[in-house]
């Protein structure tokens, strides 16, 4: 009987460590390349892989990405299209993209982070939008991101970004980026 007892206590403890090795596993598929949607968000978590996300369950890559300076109202946004403009910072027309937005203030080099749906912080927003028969569809969800911006010059930002949006299919935006930048 305590046989049988060692041999059973000996199969959960198996059975446990198989589990904690396949989470540990994904935590660094994470780091190298894949993103999933979660409802809490850390720097850790930006994955190193060429910027893309999903919309409303489909996937976009994004193709442009630009930091717009307004200067009349000094807001910042940053925004991640699946389309290119004819001409650099110009209009895009029926595409699938992501805002980032700063009222009334720059984003600088350095880190942001709003770990999770429920936290505010005022002047901040994000966005997103997609067409459904030439119709534009936005979307104002709560959102969670980290933002590391690396490098801003005249003429372009880089950095990273992972930001997951609390919609009924989950989008999400992940990666590195270099943006052009753009004064309007």
């Amino acid at each position: 009987m305590k046989k049988y007892y060692l041999l059973f206590i000996s199969l959960i403890f198996l059975f446990s460590a198989c589990g904690k090795k396949d989470d540990a596993n994904k935590v660094i598929n994470s780091a190298k390349g894949e993103f999933r949607w979660m409802e809490t968000i850390s720097a850790d978590k930006i994955p190193d892989m060429q910027i893309k996300g999903m919309i409303n369950g489909k996937p976009v890559n994004v193709d442009y990405v630009n930091f717009e300076k307004w200067r009349g109202s000094g807001d910042n946004v940053i925004n991640f299209s699946d389309k290119k403009p004819k001409q650099n910072c110009g209009f895009i027309e029926n595409d699938m993209a992501f805002h980032l937005t700063r009222a009334n203030g720059d984003f600088e080099e350095g880190e942001f982070i709003k770990e999770g749906f429920n936290k505010n912080i005022d002047g901040y927003s994000a966005e997103f939008h997609y067409y459904v028969d030439n119709n534009i569809k936005k979307v104002s969800v709560p959102w969670n991101c980290v933002l590391k911006i690396t490098e801003i010059d005249d003429k372009t930002v880089k950095g990273k970004i992972a930001i997951c949006f609390k919609d009924e299919s989950k989008s999400w935006l992940a990666g590195t980026f270099e943006a052009v930048r753009c004064n309007n």
